[in-house]
């Protein structure tokens, strides 16, 4: 995911203590104002490597992408396999739209199988077992009629986001996301993370009243940063210890790291 900006704060998954920020799974963000944007080819890799990546999933092979009609350019077409049915191949077409609690609804205008119309989204997805949708709605999905509802916060791999969308656009390369209130974010930024406030630790280093900068080491493209892999990344830069105690980072992208 592309994040142009993000303001929120952090807290941890494991009731009191610092927040380990090396563990994606320790922690939650809960995002006051961001906006984001995640690529086709992206949205594809979560769908099937996590919203359906367990056992017994019923639909694989997933690809979203944009409608090609020029008409329907605010569409968001998806296509796969329905692996209860032998493979067969599926569509469906929809607008997606952001829903009072912020989650993201993509109104289904179309749905076939073999490029034949068939109805009832949650029956030719064959997802009539209920393990099966519990399993989705534990990854943020949940189904509405025909209509497929996300919940951003829980529909993408941790570390968790909470936060209410507010707007969603389909472009060419993506979907656009805004959190909360929109920022202007035509301003240059600096490329960097900053958790300030509070206590953090990374490996075996504890900041209390937390003051943190993890810099791009080249500002001249976006900053290519893996939380994931987050002490590996940090030791391939350097540290810059500040007058006043704080911590500046200044590391490389993740691609870069060998």
């Amino acid at each position: 995911m592309r994040v142009s900006s993000l303001e929120g704060r952090v807290s941890s998954t494991r009731g009191e203590g610092p927040i380990v920020l090396d563990d994606p799974t320790a922690y939650v963000i809960d995002v006051e104002s961001a906006s984001a944007w995640i690529s086709w080819e992206a949205l594809s890799r979560v769908l099937n490597d996590y919203t359906f990546g367990f056992d017994g999933a019923p639909i694989g092979d997933l690809e979203a992408s944009r409608e090609e009609d020029e008409d329907e350019r605010d569409r968001i077409e998806m296509t796969g396999n329905l692996k209860s049915a032998l493979g067969l191949a599926f569509e469906i077409e929809g607008r997606p739209e952001v829903m009072p609690d912020g989650r993201i609804r993509i109104r289904t205008e179309s749905i076939q199988a073999l490029d034949v119309p068939v109805g009832g989204l949650m029956h030719a997805l064959g997802l009539d077992a209920e393990d099966m949708i519990g399993n989705m709605a534990e990854r943020g999905v949940s189904f509405d009629g025909d209509d497929l509802i996300l919940d951003a916060s829980v529909a993408l791999p941790p570390p968790r986001m909470n936060g209410r969308v507010t707007a969603v656009r389909v472009e060419d390369d993506g979907l656009a996301l805004t959190f909360g209130e929109a920022r202007d974010t035509t301003r240059r930024r600096s490329n960097h993370l900053w958790f300030h406030g509070g206590t953090i630790r990374i490996g075996r280093m504890t900041q209390t009243d937390a003051d943190l900068r993890i810099v791009d080491q080249d500002p001249g493209d976006s900053f290519d940063f893996f939380s994931g892999q987050m002490n590996r990344q940090l030791a391939a830069g350097y540290a810059e210890l500040q007058t006043d105690g704080g911590l500046t980072m200044h590391v490389p992208d993740y691609a870069d790291i060998e």
